[in-house]
């Protein structure tokens, strides 16, 4: 199975194939910054599932640190996907992912939240140790 994703002026176009490996609502000030949004609803895939078919050199990358490699579209400017070149993923936007029904499994950075979101999930502080974090809940 593959997805189509794409900036929203259609300039930078791509396919998704496979499942994600995870899907999460991110609050890290990171995410709120670049998307101008409280909460970044992030599919993660592995980056070789990723292959960008049109407007590869129209990709920007904004690079706040090393660990997030973010990529817009130079001609509407919209948000496109983030490389995470030391977890060998990219998390894509869910809403650039065309038919993927977005099913968040925890929030991460939840210590940064600007906004509470009540629901069942896990909230990890900053992230689960499988990812990385500390694993501490919130």
């Amino acid at each position: 199975m593959s997805h189509h994703i794409q900036c929203a002026c259609g300039a930078v176009q791509g396919e998704v194939s496979g499942e994600p490996a995870v899907q999460v609502y991110c609050h890290c000030s990171d995410c709120r910054d670049w998307l101008g949004a409280p909460v970044h609803a992030a599919t993660v895939w592995p980056e070789n599932q990723l292959t960008i078919t049109k407007g590869a050199d129209n990709l920007t990358t904004y690079a706040r640190t090393e660990n997030s490699l973010r990529k817009s579209c130079k001609t509407c400017g919209a948000a496109v996907y983030v490389v995470h070149p030391n977890m060998g993923v990219v998390d894509i936007l869910a809403s650039r992912v065309e038919g993927l029904k977005f099913q968040p499994a925890m929030h991460v950075f939840y210590g940064e939240r600007m906004i509470d979101l009540p629901d069942a999930l896990p909230k990890f502080l900053n992230l689960p140790a499988e990812m990385g974090g500390d694993g501490a809940m919130g």
